[in-house]
């Protein structure tokens, strides 16, 4: 269906559950209710996945980079970890990219895809930090432009366009 072809957020329709989820995460553990960011790739191209099938992507937050249980993040702490996602009576295939694996695979440091906190005291002028906000650095014509940029992270561009305006000027 047509509202199947957008973002669809479970476990964040209040406030309470998101800050419960960081705070478990935040103290290594699993979230009760992870924040989940769903997507069906295959309600807008079918042949990603067999008729009645669908292709599903979830994005989750927070986890952990290091578990306050001391195990790895490994095949038996991934399996547990989809299973606490959900969706396991139809899931045909998976795979789970914890922290360290986002970090060693896609280099993202702490594995975080926003290049550090989202919290209020990292965003807009203090991001990357208050000494130097913005796309600026200390080299010049070397522009910042990623999720680590102000104003931060998200599928906003903001971040390149500043560093885009700054290049031009």
């Amino acid at each position: 269906m047509p509202h199947h072809r957008c973002t669809i957020h479970l476990n964040c329709e209040k406030t309470e559950l998101l800050d419960e989820a960081y705070l478990q995460a935040k103290a290594g553990l699993i979230p009760d209710n992870p924040m989940i960011e769903m997507t069906l790739p295959s309600s807008c191209d079918p042949t990603l996945a067999p008729p009645g099938c669908h292709v599903a992507l979830f994005f989750t937050q927070y986890v952990p980079y290091n578990r306050a249980d001391g195990r790895p993040w490994n095949k038996e702490t991934k399996e547990e970890y989809a299973k606490k996602v959900g969706f396991k009576d139809s899931i045909v295939g998976y795979e789970v990219l914890p922290p360290p694996e986002l970090e060693r695979i896609f280099g993202l440091t702490g594995g975080n895809i926003f290049h550090g906190s989202m919290s209020l005291d990292q965003l807009f002028i203090s991001r990357p930090s208050s000494m130097q906000p913005g796309p600026f650095t200390p080299i010049p014509g070397l522009f910042l432009c990623g999720s680590g940029a102000h104003p931060g992270g998200g599928v906003m561009a903001a971040p390149g366009r500043l560093a885009a305006l700054s290049a031009l000027q």
